[in-house]
């Protein structure tokens, strides 16, 4: 009888802590896509800086200017657009995997319940 509690709590615990693990690993790929979609956007925001500051250094009148900070302005928007659609993919990703872990959760309980029983 005891062991048999002893057994049922042993697997418990290990289905518990691959079950952390698989969440850990989930977060921890979510980071590094989400860090690296950061960094790509940092990376557009200091070259456009950069070519505002390049632009206004040789624009020869204040129409041309405006006219390529208006260029530039558009390209940087589009940018962004693509960043922001690329993370709400990473999103997308996560919510899957996080949704089958969970299912996956619920059917281990389900599971030990019925063993427990």
């Amino acid at each position: 009888m005891q062991n048999d509690i002893l057994k049922n709590i042993e697997t418990l615990n290990k289905a518990a802590m691959e079950s952390a693990k698989r969440l850990g690993d989930i977060n921890m790929r979510t980071f590094e896509k989400l860090a690296q979609r950061n960094l790509e956007a940092a990376a557009d925001y200091l070259d456009g800086s950069v070519q505002q500051f390049k632009l206004m250094g040789e624009a020869k009148d204040v129409q041309a200017a405006v006219t390529e900070q208006t260029r530039l302005s558009t390209e940087l928007n589009e940018k962004f657009v693509e960043h922001a659609k690329k993370t709400a993919q990473v999103l997308n990703e996560v919510k899957g995997e996080l949704s089958d872990w969970a299912q996956d959760g619920m059917k281990a309980v389900g599971n030990g319940s019925k063993k427990a029983a």
